[in-house]
């Protein structure tokens, strides 16, 4: 049985991306096992300071609970085993901690790429993509200035 590690913070990138995976030879005879790990956004530092860590974890947990639903429904009627999991800790750790637990197992990340935001890779020998696009605050800031001086 072939087993797939999905890390995803998007539902609909993420359907976008597995639903081709679900049509290849191999994964719709129902001999595949999915590892669902939601990756939810952080909270700003406001609210964070309001809430207790145990608030905090069951918001996470019930995120990635909202954000796998669909998805694993869709796994579950090609007649896959499917698990979720909410991440804990760095991503390189957490996938090798998950790896250790199920053995093989093909690693996708499923999540959407951000604009001016590297996102940290999921397993150590991820090829690390830098976006072109960060700015720093400054030079945004005084390209504004410029656009409305000229106006």
């Amino acid at each position: 049985m072939e087993t797939f590690i999905v890390y995803l913070d998007d539902k609909q990138y993420a359907l976008q991306q597995i639903v081709p995976m679900l049509h290849a030879k191999g994964t719709q005879n129902g001999s595949a096992n999915w590892i669902l790990i939601g990756c939810p956004p952080r909270l700003n530092r406001h609210t964070g300071r309001w809430l207790t860590h145990s608030a905090q974890k069951k918001w996470r947990q019930e995120w990635t609970l909202e954000a796998t639903d669909e998805l694993a429904h869709m796994l579950k009627d090609f007649g896959n085993t499917v698990s979720v999991r909410t991440v804990q800790g760095p991503l390189v750790e957490f996938t090798k901690q998950v790896k250790g637990e199920v053995g093989v197992a093909r690693v996708v990340d499923a999540r959407r790429p951000k604009l001016s935001v590297n996102l940290s890779p999921v397993t150590a020998d991820q090829p690390q993509e830098k976006s072109d696009w960060a700015l720093p605050g400054g030079v945004l800031a005084m390209s504004a200035v410029i656009v409305l001086a000229t106006e």
